[in-house]
C-alpha cells in the first residue's frame, strides 16, 4: 500500500478556525473587515477615510453587512458605467489588501504560541504527504504554517525559488505586488491619485515589512466577485501545475470553503481534475449542500467538528497509518473510502 498524496484547498473557514482558537476573532472578525480599525499608511488616520469612494458607498448603504456591501458594489458596477463605482471597487481591493495584511501579521505572531491548534497539528503530521495547495484566502496563515513546519512551497511570482509544494492563490494575496518596472514613475499613496487595476503583469512576493505599505496594484478578488484573474500569467499556469498534481492525489481535503456561487466554477474544475478514486474530505461543520450534491457518488467524507480535524474525543483524524506512513486500508464494501471512515469508529 502506497503513501498518501494529499491536495489541500482552504477557504475562509481555515482562518476562522485559527482566529477562534487563538482568540484573535475578538479583535478581528473576518466576517466584518470594514469594522477593523485599520490605519492609513500615508496619513496615519483611519484608512477608510482615505478611500472616499468606498467610504461614500458604505455611508449611503448602512443597511448592508460587509459582504453584501462588496456584492452590491460589484453588481452595480456591472450594470452601470459610473466611474464612482469603479473607483469604489478598486478602493475596496486596496482596503482588503492592507486590512488583511495587518490581520495576517497578527495571525503569524499568534501562531508561535498556538502550535496546539488542530489544523497545525494535522498539517504537521501530514507534512510530507502534502502535494498541492490551493488557497482562496488573502491572508498568509497557510504560508505561515508551512514556513513554521519548514516545508517549502512556491507560487508563480517572479522571485519564487521554484521548489517544494505548489501553492495556488487564484483570488490574490496580501503579499503579492506588481513586479518592479512594470509601471515606472509612480509612487503609490492614499488617497489614491492613480487608479491601477486589472493589469496582467508579473508579480513578486513581498516580505512582512512591506505588507502594510501603499500598493501600486492590489491583487485581490473582492467577496462575491467572479474571478477576473483566471487567465492571468500567475493563475492559469499555476492551475495547470495543480491539475497535474491533482491527477495523482489520493486525497483532496477542502477546508472551510463555502462553495459560494462565484467560486463554484473554480472548485468544480479542481474536483474534475482530481483523481476519480481519490477520497474527498469536506472539513466543514456545515458542509455546503450544493457541493455534496455535485460530488454525487464520489467517495466523500465529512469532518464536521467545530474544533477542526478531530473526532468527538479530540483525537486527530488522520489519512495515514502513523507507524508505516502508508495509506489507511480501504473498506471492503468498495465505497472507495478508508474503512475507518466508512464502517469504523470515525464513520
Amino acid at each position: 500500500m502506497t503513501k498518501p498524496k494529499i491536495a489541500v484547498v482552504v477557504g475562509n473557514g481555515f482562518s476562522i478556525s485559527f482566529d477562534r482558537y487563538s482568540k484573535l476573532s475578538f479583535q478581528y472578525d473576518s466576517q466584518s473587515p470594514l469594522n477593523w480599525p485599520i490605519e492609513c499608511p500615508s496619513t496615519k488616520n483611519l484608512f477608510l477615510d482615505s478611500l472616499p469612494h468606498l467610504r461614500r458607498f458604505i455611508d449611503e448603504n448602512k443597511e448592508f453587512n460587509d459582504f453584501d456591501t462588496f456584492k452590491k458594489i460589484n453588481d452595480l458596477r456591472h450594470s452601470s458605467s459610473h466611474a464612482e463605482l469603479n473607483k469604489a471597487l478598486l478602493e475596496a481591493r486596496h482596503y482588503l489588501t492592507l486590512a488583511f495584511s495587518e490581520y495576517t501579521l497578527q495571525q503569524k505572531a499568534l501562531l508561535k504560541s498556538h502550535e496546539t491548534w488542530p489544523w497545525y497539528q494535522w498539517l504537521s503530521v501530514h507534512r510530507d504527504e502534502i502535494s498541492c495547495l490551493v488557497s482562496f484566502n488573502y491572508d498568509i496563515l497557510l504560508e505561515s504554517v508551512f514556513d513554521k513546519l519548514n516545508r517549502s512551497f512556491f507560487s508563480l511570482e517572479t522571485n519564487n525559488h521554484g521548489w517544494g509544494v505548489p501553492l495556488i492563490k487564484p483570488h490574490g494575496s496580501v503579499d503579492f505586488e506588481m513586479a518592479p518596472n512594470c509601471i515606472v514613475g509612480l509612487t503609490p499613496s492614499y488617497p489614491m491619485n492613480n487608479f491601477i487595476d486589472e493589469n496582467d503583469t508579473p508579480i513578486i512576493r513581498i516580505g512582512d515589512h512591506d505588507l502594510v505599505k501603499p500598493r501600486l496594484q492590489a491583487h485581490c478578488i473582492i467577496p462575491n466577485e467572479d474571478n477576473k484573474y483566471l487567465n492571468y500569467q500567475w493563475v492559469k499556469p499555476a492551475y495547470d501545475v495543480a491539475k497535474e498534481r491533482l491527477k495523482e492525489c489520493t486525497h483532496l481535503v477542502i477546508i472551510g470553503h463555502s462553495y459560494a456561487d462565484s467560486d463554484q466554477l473554480e472548485i468544480n474544475e479542481i474536483l474534475n481534475s482530481t483523481n476519480k478514486n481519490a477520497e474527498i474530505i469536506i472539513a466543514n461543520p456545515n458542509p455546503p449542500e450544493k457541493l455534496i450534491d455535485y460530488l454525487k457518488e464520489r467517495p466523500t467524507i465529512k469532518w464536521r467538528n467545530n474544533g477542526g480535524p478531530v473526532d468527538d474525543m479530540g483525537k486527530l483524524l488522520l489519512l495515514k497509518n502513523l507507524k508505516t506512513n502508508r495509506m489507511l486500508t480501504k473498506c471492503l464494501c468498495r465505497s472507495g473510502k478508508s474503512y475507518v471512515y466508512c464502517h469504523g469508529k470515525n464513520k
